[in-house]
């Protein structure tokens, strides 16, 4: 038997990171279309910093990290970059391409330009390339970046609301979930419909559902995408939400709706929890690692000091990923330990909910 040592993601199917990496793109463009036409120039120019930004970092990475065999002779500058260049690959042009455009699409349009620098630049650099380049990192780059924005920008950035798209000029407001913060009385059918369809403040691509649902529909149908990490993500944060519920109003139902719509539940859901390289290789082990992003996204936003968690709960379950890999139990069959484990995870967490809100 021969042993060959690969890099993640680990792919067991007739596919390739390449192929996947188009697929992420292709599901990407509604979502970037639908901010660039809401929110204008302002959404073009955090597009282009994020995108210049990760690209030369990678390029710098390959610049730095390709170097030709010493022959005796001096080696001029441009013949290094020639070379870095010969062994660059599309997926050193796809990868950042990709963490890029996620990055730019959970900023506010219009962030101030080095708002947006520094994200981009501390998601690629901490969060991949001093961990060797794509398939050696354990945090997502586009969540990292996203983190270290609202940790050191948080109370200076705004937010844009209702668009050119809708005959109303641009302007600054509370996202729904700060609105939430405030006053529950946001809560209601009519704003559950606002954000199903977008004309809602928030991040560049998370207001508009119907458009990542279709980035999601188009990522599961081509099988680059595992909608289990979707599925139990959504699905174990919405029921936590329900039991805050009934704790918290009168429509347990409309405030679950709200609670999964608003903020980026779903995009962080489609576009970010199923990343191959920083997510579980096993069928339950991606179940268990949705869920745990689920948990720690509705407890951050029930009793945190964030309105919104998800980046940081993806960041928090990336850490998990290795544990939950662990080969001495892991296995791509499902067993009743599984949905044990799955069972009190949630059970844990709606005890906190009911006794601590």
């Amino acid at each position: 038997m021969r042993l060959i040592k690969e890099n993640s993601p680990h792919i067991n199917k007739d596919s390739s990171v390449k192929r996947m990496m188009l697929d992420v793109l292709i599901a990407l463009v509604p979502v970037v279309i639908y901010s660039i036409v809401q929110f204008g120039f302002g959404a073009v120019s955090v597009l282009l910093i994020s995108i210049a930004s990760m690209l030369l970092c990678e390029f710098i990475f390959v610049f730095l990290t390709n170097k030709k065999p010493y022959d005796g002779t001096k080696q001029k500058f441009i013949d290094r970059i020639k070379y870095a260049k010969s062994k660059a690959t599309i997926n050193n042009i796809l990868t950042p391409l990709i963490s890029a455009v996620i990055f730019a699409m959970i900023m506010p349009a219009g962030a101030k330009w080095y708002y947006t620098l520094v994200g981009a630049v501390s998601g690629i650099v901490l969060g991949k390339l001093v961990f060797g380049g794509l398939g050696g990192n354990i945090f997502n780059p586009a969540a990292l970046g996203r983190v270290i924005t609202m940790v050191c920008f948080g109370s200076n950035i705004a937010y844009s609301s209702v668009s050119p798209l809708f005959g109303v000029d641009v302007m600054s407001g509370a996202t729904p979930l700060g609105a939430l913060a405030n006053d529950l009385a946001v809560v209601n059918f009519d704003t559950i419909k606002n954000l199903f369809i977008g004309t809602v403040s928030g991040s560049m691509g998370e207001v508009s559902k119907i458009c990542i649902l279709a980035g999601g529909i188009y990522l599961i149908i081509r099988r680059s995408a595992d909608f289990r990490v979707m599925l139990s993500m959504i699905l174990s944060f919405a029921l936590v939400m329900l039991f805050a519920g009934i704790k918290l109003t009168d429509n347990s139902v409309i405030f679950m709706l709200y609670q999964v719509l608003s903020g980026g539940l779903l995009f962080g859901a489609i576009f970010m929890a199923t990343d191959p390289v920083t997510s579980p290789v096993t069928r339950p082990g991606r179940i268990t690692f949705g869920i745990m992003i689920g948990l720690i996204s509705a407890l951050i936003r029930l009793v945190g000091a964030y309105p919104e968690g998800v980046a940081f709960a993806i960041l928090i379950s990336n850490m998990f990923v290795p544990v939950i890999d662990y080969y001495k139990w892991s296995t791509n069959k499902y067993s009743w330990k599984h949905f044990l484990i799955w069972g009190l995870m949630i059970a844990i967490v709606v005890v906190i909910v009911i006794f601590g809100l």
